[in-house]
């Protein structure tokens, strides 16, 4: 990234006006920036390829006080190169005691806010299911009727560091504002919070989909949170021993939610045969949970209580059709490659492919043709009915 981005404003400059940069750079600037900065081209070894950072950052910053400095044409200071290079100095190199040296990892600006390339400084660093990289992310929704083809009916592109429970309103929104708002819409746990089932009820929508476990210590057990009764009107708690608390503070969570904050008396906890049960808490404090608002934690004890039964999950099957969409816009049509540079030519190809896949439905439903078929492994067909 620091190599490509200083071979990119070289060139931006060196197109400008050649002569300028020319007088500028040591002869062994060609070397190291003439060619693409790739892997197989850095040095070996972690003590040289750090050497080559610290000196690549060296450039950089002897470039940018070039161009900013008073002798330097005024056209360069205006390249988008320039700036570019600039901001990106300023997020991996600092100065120390006069040496340049490359930030860590803890000292840089969080992923969503800091481009990772400099020919698409759109594109953002995603991570899922232990795959990473640099670009984009797209949503796709279709309908799932019986007796009609499965089309496409909206498309979402973001860049790679947007969670997708985020996109959920915005989908939403898109859909009515096009006349294609569904009664009842299947979703993937990234997609459904406490909060989206609420907001698409409000909307006119069933949004359908399991909220997301609860990972936390006290998630389980006979004192887990869904154990205690809440009374909304009082505000106040009773455990399923029969205490109560009423020390009630509503807040904002580190994550912006708006949360209710329930803490119990020391003294009742203490004088508790199951304190060790209930709370891991080892200062003699007692035992504190953390609530929802209203409609998003009644909504969150109804969705799980939805799961368990044989009904939620007959309709909730459907779901995995968009799966296949996916592995089909994949592997037939080149969906998880940008043939483009920049999100709104990124957004403009996923169109554009949604498109033919929709086209490439109908062809199929109008001509007969039948679905092809689950593929099972050879070894997979081994396997006992039983």
């Amino acid at each position: 990234m620091i190599g490509e981005t200083l071979r990119a404003v070289l060139n931006a400059l060196a197109a400008a006006c050649p002569r300028w940069p020319a007088a500028q750079v040591d002869a062994e600037w060609f070397d190291r920036y003439g060619h693409r900065v790739e892997e197989a081209r850095l040095p070996r070894g972690k003590e040289r390829r750090q050497a080559w950072i610290e000196q690549a950052g060296a450039d950089g910053m002897h470039l940018l006080e070039a161009v900013f400095s008073p002798q330097a044409p005024c056209w360069a200071r205006s390249l988008k190169a320039v700036e570019l290079l600039r901001q990106i100095w300023v997020q991996n190199v600092r100065i120390v005691d006069g040496a340049v040296c490359r930030r860590d990892a803890k000292n840089v600006p969080p992923g969503r806010l800091r481009p990772f390339s400099p020919y698409g400084t759109d594109a953002r660093a995603g991570a899922k299911r232990g795959t990473g990289w640099t670009g984009y992310l797209v949503q796709l929704t279709e309908t799932c009727e019986p007796d009609a083809p499965n089309l496409i009916t909206h498309v979402a592109t973001t860049d790679a560091s947007v969670s997708d429970v985020k996109m959920i309103d915005a989908i939403h929104a898109d859909l009515r504002a096009h006349g294609r708002l569904p009664a009842v819409h299947l979703a993937d746990a990234n997609y459904v919070d406490a909060q989206g089932p609420v907001d698409a009820e409000e909307a006119g929508i069933e949004l359908v989909g399991p909220i997301q476990r609860n990972t936390t210590a006290q998630s389980s057990g006979t004192f887990a949170t869904d154990a205690f009764t809440v009374d909304w009107e009082n505000k106040r708690v009773t455990c399923p021993n029969g205490k109560v608390a009423d020390h009630w503070y509503p807040r904002v969570s580190s994550h912006g939610i708006p949360v209710v904050q329930v803490r119990f008396r020391a003294a009742d906890c203490r004088s508790c045969p199951d304190v060790h049960d209930c709370t891991p808490s080892k200062a003699g404090r007692g035992r504190e949970i953390m609530l929802r608002e209203k409609a998003a934690h009644e909504a969150m004890r109804t969705n799980r209580a939805a799961q368990r039964s044989p009904e939620w999950w007959e309709i909730y099957q459907h779901r995995q059709g968009i799966e296949a969409t996916i592995s089909q816009g994949v592997r037939a049509f080149g969906l998880r490659r940008s043939r483009y540079r920049g999100h709104p030519k990124t957004r403009l190809q996923h169109l554009f492919t949604a498109t033919a896949m929709n086209l490439a439905r109908l062809d199929a439903w109008i001509t007969g043709t039948p679905r092809a078929a689950i593929r099972i492994s050879r070894l997979e067909r081994l396997r006992p009915a039983a």
